[in-house]
């Protein structure tokens, strides 16, 4: 995540306990974990989100792409009413 040698994190502490004193020190490493670990709370939910949402997108084109091949394959295979192209003497055969 952070590339950082030994040598730099010596510097950083060293410089932190300096400004800070070594009584607030392990204080400000707590909240500064509390930090970091709140950030990558927020990254994995926002990956998440924006991953589910991609799926929504795939899964919604999907749908639209079936739904047009069904009405496609309606238009195709509609048939008409039989019974329409009949005349009454037809009607009055099949009737017999």
């Amino acid at each position: 995540m952070l590339d950082i040698g030994f040598s730099e994190l010596l510097v950083v502490i060293v410089l932190a306990v300096l400004v800070l004193g070594p009584d607030k020190l392990p204080e400000a490493m707590k909240d500064f974990a509390r930090f970091i670990k709140k950030m990558k709370k927020m990254w994995t939910d926002a990956t998440a989100d924006i991953t589910r949402e991609l799926e929504m997108e795939d899964m919604k084109e999907e749908v639209t792409k079936y739904k047009e091949e069904l009405k496609k394959l309606q238009n195709e295979t509609k048939i008409d009413n039989p019974l329409d192209t009949l005349n009454s003497r037809d009607m009055k055969d099949l009737l017999k």
